[in-house]
C-alpha cells in the first residue's frame, strides 16, 4: 500500500466512524455487522483492513481467536481500545496485498469495506487464497454505487469530500458481477451472493455481501 494512503487513513482515523457511516448510508455498516452476527464457528480468523475495529468484536464472538491488521497505526489505537478487553483479538500492522503469514494458516478471512481501496486487488484475493486452509471461508463486504441514479452517484462523491476532507483513495468499486467473477478468476469458490441495503436512504450505497471458499 501506498504511503499516500497510509497517511490518509491515519489522517481521518479520529472521524473515520461518522464519516463512513454518513458517506455510506447511516445504517449500511450496522446491516453488515447485523448480517456478521448470524455467522459462527469461523475458527481462526484474519481481519483485513480492520479499521477502527468496528466488525471485530462481533467477529471475535464468532471465532476462536482472530487478529485484526490495517495498515494504519492510528486505526489500531482507535480499534484497540474498543476490545481491549477481549484476549482472543491481536492486532498486527499489515498490508492486505502482502500478508506475514504461512500458507494455510487460516479458517477465515474477513474483509469489510477494504477491497475498493486495494491497489491491486487481484494480487490481495490471491494472498487471502493463499494464508487459506483448504476449503477455507472468505467473507467479503463491499460498498456498491452501481444501482444508483447519475444524481445519487454525484451525492455519493460530495458526501465524501464533505465528510472526509478530500476524496478517500478509492482504487475500483466492484458490483456483484465483476466481485464474483474476479474472485472466480483466482481460484474462489462463490457459495452465496447478498446484497445489504439501507432502506431508508435511495441515496445510499449498498454493500455485496459474499462468501466464497477456497478450492
Amino acid at each position: 500500500m501506498s504511503e499516500r494512503n497510509i497517511k490518509f487513513w491515519g489522517d481521518v482515523s479520529d472521524r473515520y466512524d461518522n464519516a463512513v457511516d454518513m458517506l455510506l448510508g447511516k445504517n449500511i455498516r450496522r446491516n453488515i455487522l447485523e448480517r456478521l452476527g448470524d455467522e459462527d464457528g469461523l475458527g481462526k480468523l484474519l481481519e483485513l483492513g480492520c479499521g477502527t475495529g468496528y466488525f471485530t468484536p462481533t467477529l471475535a464472538n464468532k471465532s476462536e481467536m482472530v487478529i485484526a491488521t490495517d495498515i494504519s497505526e492510528e486505526m489500531l489505537e482507535i480499534a484497540w481500545e474498543r476490545v481491549k478487553e477481549n484476549g482472543k483479538v491481536q492486532f498486527q500492522v499489515m498490508d492486505c496485498l502482502n500478508c506475514k503469514f504461512d500458507k494455510g494458516t487460516f479458517d477465515t478471512v474477513f474483509m469489510g469495506l477494504v477491497l475498493l481501496f486495494v491497489e491491486e486487488p487481484e494480487k490481495a484475493l490471491k494472498e487471502i487464497l493463499r494464508i487459506l486452509k483448504p476449503g477455507g471461508l472468505l467473507i467479503m463486504a463491499d460498498p456498491d454505487i452501481s444501482q444508483l441514479s447519475n444524481e445519487g452517484r454525484e451525492k455519493f462523491v460530495s458526501r465524501a469530500l464533505k465528510n472526509f476532507h478530500k476524496m478517500p483513495p478509492v482504487n475500483r468499486m466492484f458490483n456483484q458481477k465483476e466481485l464474483t467473477e474476479i474472485l472466480d478468476k483466482v481460484g474462489f469458490n462463490v457459495v452465496t451472493k447478498e446484497i445489504i441495503l439501507d432502506a431508508s436512504d435511495k441515496n445510499s450505497a449498498s454493500a455485496n455481501y459474499i462468501k466464497a471458499k477456497s478450492k
